[in-house]
């Protein structure tokens, strides 16, 4: 199973148990009783999710956030409803959604109480779960169950692999398009390199201007050649969208990237405004590293302490020499090797 099918798997997971959590607290906040009908809430969660993900996909993103919840909470309840009256047409005599009141016709559905009764609970639970799953979209998964279970909120020393990844002359870019074209250009791209991301099984830990930083637990980042593969992956996928891109922005971005890992402390920091900073000897050396690449004009920087923990780099990758790298502040130097892809998986 790939990594992109779990993802998806566990966007429809997580969407079944989120209704399925919602409906319990609904119900027995509101004196009801637990019954098969849970079953139906979890059948609901699961079709919220699979509306989501392969209906709706990217189509609401032009719009306000507020908007984008409004037009998906509409369209899962009306896709719902007529579900629901389908059923009641292709086999009306089992139909017993309403145990008591049952409809005669098709269009009688629509003028029963008990029909806008449930309508109102679907649309709260289904508001809340779509609330619940975008959010933990937005903050990352990593950021959302940390906030909580409270893991962050004292400094937690992990072993992560990092990668910083910088366009290539992005200063005379922004010169020549001008801000908002830029930031177009930007989101563009930054949009082009998710399906990479999900292959790869990257955390985005944060965008700062036209540079990313993505991570991994040691083990997922070396599992596979993943933090490797992630950088040739980015590159394919805008290579096979060059002509778009240079069709609306009139230049393919490049893009330099360093790769460690090690220790990093991870904790929470601000307090109005929250977020989760990474800290240490590993993301002081991953800058570092980014500038000699951008130095050197070398695409792929790794460090050799890092390359030592991926024995299979060497089969489908192209190693370069051992070089130094000095780091400010460090007692010692970064030896690093330039990489390239020779075979893909």
């Amino acid at each position: 199973m790939t990594a992109l099918t779990r993802y998806k798997l566990r966007k429809l997971a997580k969407y079944t148990l989120v209704t399925r959590a919602v409906a319990i607290t609904f119900t027995l906040y509101s004196g009801g009783a637990l019954d098969l009908q849970i079953g139906a809430w979890a059948l609901l969660g699961l079709w919220t999710g699979i509306l989501e993900e392969y209906l709706f996909g990217r189509r609401f993103r032009s719009l306000a956030i507020p908007l984008q919840f409004l037009g998906k909470v509409l369209l899962v309840n009306l896709l719902t409803i007529a579900l629901i009256a389908l059923a009641f047409a292709m086999d009306s005599d089992r139909f017993n959604w309403f145990a008591h009141h049952q409809p005669d016709k098709v269009q009688h559905i629509f003028l029963m109480r008990q029909l806008y009764t449930l309508m109102l609970r679907v649309v709260i639970i289904t508001s809340i779960a779509i609330l619940v799953v975008q959010v933990e979209e937005l903050m990352g998964r990593r950021m959302f169950v940390g906030f909580l279970l409270g893991r962050y909120e004292r400094p937690v020393a992990e072993e992560r692999v990092v990668l910083t990844l910088d366009l290539v002359g992005s200063t005379g870019l922004a010169e020549r398009m001008g801000d908002l074209r830029y930031f177009r250009f930007i989101n563009t791209t930054y949009s082009l390199m998710t399906d990479a991301v999900l292959r790869n099984e990257a955390d985005i830990h944060k965008y700062v201007g036209d540079e990313v930083i993505f991570t991994w637990p040691m083990k997922v980042g070396v599992r596979h050649e993943n933090c490797l593969d992630l950088f040739f992956d980015i590159e394919e996928r805008i290579a096979q969208h060059a002509e778009v891109l240079k069709g609306e922005f009139g230049v393919v971005p490049a893009f330099r990237a360093a790769l460690h890992g090690g220790r990093v402390i991870s904790a929470q920091i601000g307090h109005t405004k929250r977020s989760l900073e990474l800290s240490g000897d590993v993301m002081n050396s991953v800058s570092r590293m980014l500038g000699v690449a951008k130095d050197m004009k070398v695409d792929l920087l790794i460090s050799s302490e890092l390359l030592a923990r991926i024995p299979g780099a060497r089969e489908r990758f192209s190693i370069g020499p051992e070089m130094v790298a000095p780091v400010k502040g460090r007692k010692r130097e970064v030896h690093v090797h330039e990489v390239g892809r020779s075979r893909k998986v």
